[in-house]
This record gives structure tokens, sequence and C-alpha cells, in this order.
């Protein structure tokens, strides 16, 4: 319990530091956070909205905890991201009992800490994302499937548990989890955890089957039994297929015997997984998800008209599936294998003895063979499932960080406890991170200062990761592979703290544009801002709501709404990209005469080469074109 206590304060700094310091980021963040508040301001739980207009891209789980942790600590980007860094928290916990029952006490910390400082799952967890949510649901029915169907029979797993069918009551708490994944993300909330459980149970019932054919066997073999009853065991059927293939015409046999036994395998795993979906009731699972998740559905669908249904299931499902959207794509399979190298950060430095320790402890060591399967499992259908998929992004598979966890912190253990005989893969695995270490301490000192110059500070984690590689590295040359091990993640978790602690709030302090909005609406009133183009989200967050904005056409007319709109008062200030300034200088000079137009401010586009402008109509010139009893309306 101290163990769990303590990996939980860790993982809870990780999460939690500095949480609300940077405002919020990219383009999902601040329409979840500002959707939340819209509902929050409309008193509707039901409809989405953001800017007014209707929201289809996600369910409203994460909308009903933002306005919950808004209601107890305001709109802010704090309470934006609580509920996601909440459920992060909770998924290591829920984690470390999926590991603690399958790979016993001693194991379970170092799953815990391997999945709260992996580098993807802990940007997903400080995300007002619906990520976060997603992934702790999922967890927790696969988690509830894990505790009900492996039993514990000895003092201590592994090696003290069976795996026993679950009974009814058992599939309905593991579909009302799965319900309330729907209510995260949509259908993949069934799909793919169903998929996890699914597979695993397979092979968990291919191996009771295995087992009691040698329990079979070693029984016809004893001498009360006859030959006639006696069978036969696969190796020693692969005898007589070799046999059977030798001789004239033997290589087309054995290719023969070999296609057919490939054909009968995938026959047989097709009937298992046939078998095995209906035995986990799949009638009760559509049942229970839709009386979870259903009447939102109903209730969204009948106040939009079945709108939002059909833009998201539409659109935002079968859409992304079969053609990228938004230019996000990539090669099937190697996008998200790099992805998991990326995202597991810092432990994928040791991701080739990872996977040999786990291919070992599957061969060797039958009582974690379930974890080691449960593992793969988890993994292969989400990076297979999006891989397939035509819209790829990394955030996608965020849901199988869980899963990979058990094989890091099992393969961090069995290091830990002197237990990993491969000396050189651990070597190579601290090489690979001092290199790396070094490699980011580089970078943000150097290239990465050009673009923010303070980024040199956070180079200390690469710093960080370096040193503690160098002193693993050594002790494992020294023989104490065991306390290099320790080393190494005390530098690791220590690097993933520091650049989630440091950095976002260093890069926002560079957020020039965001910062140029800000000085303007301390200016001015929201109705006395126009934007011309695309609004960015988090202004309208930040503005508390929609400003007035001026859509570019090719014939130009944006230029005549644009400049009747500074006219309607002196003190109208437009925001207009660097690249639209020239035919904007060049319509106000033909309209107003030179120097019309006053430029106030001007701010470079955060990692971007374009720039924003804050311009208004010359003051004087303002007042004598301004026609009191002729208002012009625009047209935005």
């Amino acid at each position: 319990m101290r163990s769990w206590i303590i990996v939980s304060c860790i993982c809870a700094i990780v999460l939690l530091a500095d949480l609300g310091g940077a405002r919020l980021w990219d383009r999902d963040e601040p329409r979840n956070a500002r959707c939340a508040a819209e509902m929050l301001q409309n008193g509707d739980w039901i409809v989405p909205t953001f800017a007014g207009e209707l929201r289809s891209h996600k369910p409203p789980l994460l909308y009903w905890m933002q306005m919950t942790s808004y209601q107890v600590f305001g709109v802010n980007e704090f309470s934006a991201r609580l509920p996601s860094a909440l459920c992060g928290l909770g998924t290591v916990l829920l984690t470390i009992s999926i590991a603690t029952r399958l790979l016993g006490r001693r194991v379970a910390p170092w799953v815990g800490i391997s999945l709260g400082t992996s580098l993807m799952f802990v940007l997903a967890s400080r995300a007002a994302t619906p990520d976060g949510p997603l992934i702790f649901c999922s967890t927790l029915a696969i988690a509830i499937y894990v505790h009900l169907s492996h039993r514990v029979v000895g003092p201590e797993a592994p090696g003290g548990v069976e795996f026993h069918w679950p009974n009814t009551f058992g599939w309905v708490a593991v579909y009302a989890a799965c319900g309330l994944a729907v209510l995260a993300k949509g259908p993949i909330g069934l799909l793919l955890p169903g998929c996890v459980i699914g597979l695993h149970a397979i092979w968990q019932l291919n191996r009771l089957k295995n087992e009691a054919s040698q329990r079979c066997l070693s029984f016809s073999d004893s001498p009360e039994i006859g030959d006639s009853n006696r069978c036969l065991s696969s190796s020693e059927s692969d005898r007589c297929l070799s046999l059977s293939g030798t001789g004239q015409g033997g290589t087309v046999r054995r290719s023969a015997t070999r296609l057919a036994s490939v054909f009968m395998a995938v026959v047989r795993f097709v009937i298992a997984a046939i078998t095995t979906a209906w035995r986990m009731h799949p009638f009760l699972a559509i049942a229970v998800v839709l009386l979870v998740a259903g009447p939102w559905y109903v209730a969204v669908g009948r106040a939009t008209d079945g709108v939002w249904l059909r833009e998201f299931f539409l659109e935002h499902n079968v859409s992304r599936a079969l053609s990228p959207m938004e230019g996000h794509d990539g090669p099937p399979i190697l996008f998200y294998l790099a992805t998991l190298l990326v995202g597991t950060f810092p432990w994928s430095m040791f991701a080739i003895p990872i996977v040999i320790a786990a291919y070992d402890g599957f061969k060797k060591q039958p009582e974690v063979r379930p974890a080691i399967v449960l593992s793969a499992c988890w993994a292969a259908v989400y990076v297979g499932f999006f891989s397939i998929a035509a819209t790829k992004l990394p955030s996608y598979i965020t849901p199988c960080y869980p899963g990979v966890a058990l094989c890091i912190g099992w393969f961090l253990h069995r290091v830990g406890e002197s237990q990993f005989d491969r000396p050189r893969w651990l070597k190579a695995g601290y090489l690979c991170g001092i290199a790396v270490g070094i490699g980011i301490a580089i970078g943000l000192a150097g290239p990465a200062t050009e673009i923010l110059p303070d980024a040199s500070i956070v180079g200390i984690a690469g710093i960080v990761l370096a040193v503690a590689s160098c002193i693993g590295a050594a002790l494992t040359v020294e023989k104490h592979a065991d306390l290099g091990i320790r080393s190494f993640v005390v530098g690791g978790v220590l690097a993933t703290g520091l650049l989630f602690s440091l950095g976002p709030r260093l890069a926002d302090n560079h957020r020039s544009e965001l910062n140029l909005l800000m000085q303007q609406l301390s200016d001015h009133s929201r109705d006395e801002i126009i934007v011309v183009g695309n609004i960015e989200p988090s202004w309208v967050f930040y503005a508390d709501g929609a400003l007035p904005a001026v859509e570019i056409d090719d014939n130009g007319r944006w230029l005549n709404r644009l400049s009747d709109h500074l006219q309607e008062s002196e003190g109208s200030v437009a925001l207009v990209r660097g690249e639209q300034m020239s035919r904007l200088t060049s319509h106000m000079t033909n309209r107003f005469g030179s120097e019309s137009m006053d430029v106030v401010s001007r701010a470079r586009g955060f990692l971007t080469k374009d720039d924003w402008v804050a311009v208004r109509l010359n003051a004087s010139l303002a007042r004598i074109t301004a026609n009191p009893q002729e208002e012009t309306t625009p047209n935005y």
C-alpha cells in the first residue's frame, strides 16, 4: 500500500505541476474549454456549442467534467485541464491494480511509474481534450475484466491466479465502463476495449484447452489405457508430418502441409473469435452501452434534429476512417510504431531489451504470460486499427499506453532485481539515453532558441537524462545493474517532470499573437475588435465569445466591409494577418488617402513565419468620414 501512495504522489506531481500555468494550446484545447463554458452559461447539458455554433466533434463526457470543474474553480486553464489530469492519475491507479493482479505487488510500482511519466500519456493527461477520460474509461473496462476473470489462488500473484470466465454481472460492469468511454469519444469506446478483452480471452481459453489436452495425453499414456485411446501431442504430430514428407514429392507435400496448417490455424482462430464473441454477450453489451450513453445521444439528436448525430458519425468517424482529414496521414504501422517510441520516452531508450525480456518471459515464465499477452493485445488492437484508418494522429493510440506500461514496468523490475541477463542490451539502452539526452540539451540550447529564446532552460531535462544514463551504464559495467536501472528511473522521472513543469510556461511567454489579442481586449470592447480571416479558437476562449470577423473573398469585397467597420467608431481596431497588409494598405490609400491607417501593434505568430497586425483608421480621418446619419452595417 505504501508503494501505491508513493507512486501516486510522484505521478500526481508530474501531472498536476503548474497545470494552469500556460494558456490553452493548439486548437482542440480552447475549443473544448470554450464549449464547456458556453454550455454552462446556457444551462444546457445536452447540446455542445462553440462560438454559438454546434460542435459535433466529440460527445459530452469531457464537457460535463469541465463544467463541474468550472463551478468549483471558475473558468480558467487549470479547471479546464483538471478533469484530464485526474483521469490520468486514476488510469495510473487502475494500471497498478492490473499489474498487482497479474504480475505481483513488487512489479506494480514500476508499472505505475513507467506509465505516469511516459511522454505522450502525460501530455494527454495534462491537456483539455477527451483523451484523458477515454483512456481512463477504456482502462477501467479492461481492469474490471482482469479482476473478475483472474482469481488469486496463491499467496501473491504472479503464479497464484487462475482464469475463470466472468459471470453476466461481471460483463455488465465491463460494458458500463465501455458506455462511459462511448460518452467520451464515440463507438471506439466499446469496439477497441472489447477487442482487447476478446483477444486476451481467446488466448486464455486456448491455453486452458491445451492444458486439458496435455492432462488427457498424460492420462492416456498410463499403462491402464490402451494404445487405441492414446492422443498425439503436437510435437508427435509434427514428427509424423515430417516423416510423411520424405521421399519423392516430399517438398511439395511439406509445402502443402504447411499451407494447410496455416489455413486450419486461421479457421480455428475465426471459430474461436466467433465463439468467444458470443460468450461475451454482444447483445448485452449493446444494451448496457445504450443504457449508459444512449439517453444523451437520443437527447442531442432530438435537440438538433439529427444534425449532431449525422455530423459526428458520418464526418468525424466514417470519413476520418476512409480518408485523411486536415492533412493528418502517414504510413501504416510505421507511423504508430514511431509514435510509440516517442510517446513512451524516456523508457523507449530500452525498447529492444524490453521486447527481448517480454519474449523470454513468455517462453520461460508461464506465470507472467497473461500479463505479456494482455500487453501485446492492447497495443496490437490500437496500433492495428488506427493504422488501417486513413486519418492518423499520435493521440489516437494513447489508450494502449497502460498496456505497454505492463511490459515496461516488468522489464524495469527484472533489471532492478538483477534478473535480466543481457547486459549488452542494457548498455545499448544507456548509450541511447546518453545520445538522446545530449541531443535534447543541444537542440534546446541551440537551434530551438531561435524560435524560443528560453528553450535552453528546458534543456536541463536532457542533461538530467544523459547524466542518469551515464550513471546507469557505469553501474552496469561494475555489475550493479540493479542500482543502474534505479538511477535511470530517477533521472527519467525528473526529466519528464522538468519538461512539463518548465516547457509549457516558457513557450507560452512567446505566444505574441495571443498577447496582441489580450492587449486589444484590455483597451477595447469585444464589439470594437474585428478579425480578418479565420479566428484562432484560443481567441474565442479568451475573448469570452466570438469576435466580429470578415471572411476573405477573392473579389476583394472584404476590404470594403473592413473599412466600413473601422468607420463605425473612432476606437475600432482590426486584427489582420501580415500577408494581407499590402492589399489592405492599398485599399485604404485609394479610399481615404495616404496615411489613413495607423498600425497599433504587430506580433509574430507562434512557431510560424506569419504575423498579426492590429490596425485602425487614423483618428482625425475617422471623425471626418464617420456619418452618424447614415451608418453602415457590416456584413460579417
